[in-house]
């Protein structure tokens, strides 16, 4: 078994077996997601390359238990969720994907244009 669906089969049990996890809300692990990643900040800022890898292991669990809980209301799924950032790099990193070669100046500046016609377009479907 790989390491992510080993994730999500001990997020799974974690939400129907621990009496804690169950009462938790998408708010509250989002919260709590929230000060892992400024946890991992602080490491990274130290330069602490095991608690580095220990805070973005709680971001990443945080965060599938936050799909999860979204996916048990029926909101999306954790693949909704995997599918959707992928795409999204695609769109912003296209050059990426393709094989195209960029500078630095070029990656910047195709991502800054592709991230604000997504906005524009947002905008106007939330009309």
């Amino acid at each position: 078994m790989n390491p992510f669906e080993e994730l999500r089969i001990s997020v799974k049990k974690c939400r129907n077996l621990c009496p804690w996890t169950k009462e938790q809300t998408m708010l509250s692990f989002s919260e709590a997601m929230l000060n892992e990643a400024e946890e991992a900040v602080e490491a990274a800022r130290k330069k602490d390359v095991k608690n580095l890898r220990e805070e973005i292991g709680d971001v990443i669990w945080d965060a599938i238990m936050t799909a999860h809980i979204a996916e048990e209301n029926g909101l999306f799924t954790v693949d909704d969720v995997m599918k959707e950032v992928v795409e999204k790099m695609h769109r912003r990193k296209p050059f990426v994907f393709s094989g195209r070669q960029v500078t630095l100046e070029e990656a910047k500046r195709l991502f800054a244009d592709a991230k604000r016609k997504e906005k524009l377009i947002n905008a106007e479907e939330n009309r």
